[in-house]
């Protein structure tokens, strides 16, 4: 069990033995702080209390609650002081006091005729105790304490503090997980809930941050009123923490916003209920904006996964939510548009260099094809040549050829052919037929086809003539 300190201003001298005649161990010294821990000298049992009944002996000023208020008779009460601010130790510090009536009409004649014992149950209070070593005969020695004074007394019972504790530590016998450690961090939020008073200050000032986003489609807001005064105020919580369960399964709430403006410290009472603050681990993103100027932090606030002192403050960290989610869609369009212009540029490099290859192709086609005519035209050439050199020798042709556009059709012989006998004159020369719609050199007889248009090239000039097919009689 934990005990408390007392700090003695005064070093005031160990009580002298009764026998000092007797050979006993000398009573332990008050300033030798270690004197007091176990050794193996032997000293009596009443030396030790002496010190101790001088150690103890002090006024001293504290601050505590009270647990519990007894009446001893016409003599005054008995107050049993607690901690100040109640946590969730099983064991808690606790010390008896003991304010007789003389002392209770000073303190109402320095703090008003308003004071009454049983009404310090569960409030705070300031006083200053003597105190001492209590030793009755036959019993056991132990602390005493008496108010002298009574300094200040707190207008407001911590009836709602110790109602947060109980609902804390209960959740934490059932293993239920809460407060910081249950935040995950939106990707992109989205959906809000939204819990206030459907008028009141909380919810204006929620808006007022969150509207423009609602506006431009960045987040849905949805608004579900509740009340968190009076006698329905438990129902109205949980009811309303059981719609953003239900809309949590439905959109999938990226925060559930729990607001309220300041207020006296009764209107906060339904907030360390253990049935709303239950409900509220269940809801997603818990964010506790509650006006906390001059009221003690809620089992709400403990429970939530973010607590703000406002609701703007709450409000304004929504906000700073989806502005980090812009910054990081920015960060990751401009990681998209770095890559997807390197892939780009990669890609042109590799379209230009199969251009460039194609275009070395077609090049080369060009030049072989280029390469062939000629060898194609020098071959047409030495043909007309030995063509010419045949005629002269007398091999007829076969073909007649027609000249356009004006001038009538010539027959042209082989030489020795006809009725003379006598040779036409030769004189030398060449001749080129290319066909007159492709370019392309004739070289062989059979390449010729009826009404094909021609150029017959000389080495004077170029006419324009068309097969006609004929029949040749051989005398």
């Amino acid at each position: 069990m934990r005990h408390h300190k007392f700090f003695n201003t005064t070093q005031g001298a160990p009580a002298p033995s009764a026998h000092p005649g007797d050979a006993r161990s000398p009573p332990i010294p008050p300033d030798d702080a270690s004197a007091a821990k176990p050794t193996d000298e032997i000293r009596e049992l009443r030396d030790l209390l002496g010190w101790l009944r001088q150690r103890l002996r002090g006024e001293h000023t504290v601050r505590a609650s009270v647990l519990t208020v007894e009446p001893i008779g016409s003599d005054g009460h008995l107050l049993l002081l607690g901690e100040a601010d109640p946590s969730g130790n099983l064991e808690p510090p606790r010390l008896k006091v003991r304010l007789a009536a003389a002392d209770l009409a000073a303190c109402r004649d320095a703090i008003g005729d308003a004071l009454d014992p049983a009404d310090l149950v569960n409030r705070r209070i300031v006083v200053r105790l003597q105190t001492g070593l209590r030793q009755r005969y036959g019993r056991e020695a132990g602390v005493q304490a008496r108010v002298t004074a009574v300094i200040s007394v707190d207008a407001v019972s911590i009836d709602g503090e110790i109602e947060r504790e109980r609902t804390l530590q209960r959740l934490r016998q059932e293993g239920r997980r809460f407060g910081p450690g249950t935040w995950e961090e939106p990707e992109e939020p989205r959906h809000i809930a939204l819990i206030a008073a459907e008028f009141g200050d909380a919810r204006r000032d929620v808006e007022h941050v969150l509207r423009p986003l609602e506006e431009n489609g960045l987040i849905q807001l949805h608004r579900i009123y509740a009340s968190f005064e009076g006698l329905s105020a438990e129902r109205s919580l949980g009811e309303a923490l059981a719609r953003a369960g239900e809309l949590h399964r439905e959109h999938g709430l990226s925060a559930t916003l729990v607001c309220r403006g300041g207020g006296p410290v009764e209107g906060f009472q339904a907030l360390n209920v253990y049935a709303t603050v239950r409900a509220a681990t269940r809801a997603p993103n818990v964010i506790a904006g509650l006006g906390h100027a001059g009221t003690p932090l809620t089992a709400l606030d403990a429970v939530a996964a973010r607590s703000e002192p406002t609701p703007t403050a709450a409000a304004m960290l929504v906000r700073r939510l989806i502005e980090a989610t812009g910054l990081r869609a920015d960060r990751a369009l401009a990681a998209f548009d770095g890559a997807l212009a390197e892939d780009l540029e990669a890609a042109g490099r590799i379209a230009l260099a199969g251009a460039l290859q194609g275009f070395a192709a077609s090049l080369g086609d060009l030049a072989e094809l280029a390469d062939r005519r000629l060898r194609q035209l020098n071959r047409g050439v030495e043909r007309s040549l030995l063509t010419n050199l045949a005629a002269a020798a007398g091999v007829a042709t076969g073909a007649t050829a027609e000249i356009e556009p004006y001038a009538p059709p010539v027959e042209v012989l082989g030489f020795g052919d006809g009725d003379d006998d006598e040779d036409p004159p030769w004189e030398p020369g060449w001749a080129l037929v290319t066909a007159a719609d492709t370019g392309l050199v004739i070289e062989r007889y059979r390449e010729l086809k009826s009404n094909m248009p021609l150029f017959l090239h000389f080495h004077d000039g170029t006419i324009f003539v068309r097969i006609v097919p004929t029949f040749v009689t051989y005398n």
